[in-house]
Parts: structure tokens; C-alpha cells; sequence
């Protein structure tokens, strides 16, 4: 299995709101732990950060939108995947 290597250069897009989840595929080096908690982000050990991606919306929808209506999520899911079988 091969490793992710986070960096100061990439971190920014394994964070989702204040969090960032690391999973035992990833090497988060010493740099970005100092970046992180000088930026307030939490770090979260997960068992697998390959989340699906309706997995991956709906933390966003929660955690950046404070959605967590299961209407509003259902809504936004049936558009994103419309528009991804849609070439979007």
C-alpha cells in the first residue's frame, strides 16, 4: 500500500472545516502538526480516509453549512450525482 505524504503544500486539501482525518495510509510530517495546531485544525485518526463520496458530502454539508436535514442532503446528493452521470 503506498503511503500519502502530507505536507505544508498539500494539507489544505485533506482538511474538511477544523478537522483533518489521518489514516494509517498517511505520513503527516512534524511541520504540519506544528501548522495545524496553530491554525485551531483538529486531527482525527480514522480506520479509512478513502470516504465515499456521499460520505465526504454530507461532512461537509454538516460541518461547513450546518445542513443535517436529511431532505437538504438527500436534495444536494441527487444533484451531485445527476451532474457527475452527466458529464458535469
Amino acid at each position: 500500500m503506498k503511503k500519502k505524504l502530507i505536507t505544508l503544500e498539500n494539507v489544505e486539501e485533506y482538511i474538511l472545516g477544523d478537522q483533518l482525518n489521518i489514516s494509517k495510509d498517511m505520513i503527516l510530517l512534524p511541520k504540519v502538526k506544528d501548522y495545524l495546531k496553530n491554525k485551531g485544525i483538529k486531527i482525527k485518526y480514522v480506520s479509512d480516509s478513502c470516504k465515499s463520496l456521499e460520505e465526504r458530502i454530507r461532512t461537509i454539508l454538516d460541518s461547513e453549512f450546518n445542513i443535517v436535514d436529511e431532505r437538504v442532503i438527500s436534495e444536494v446528493l441527487k444533484k451531485v450525482k445527476g451532474g457527475i452521470n452527466n458529464g458535469y
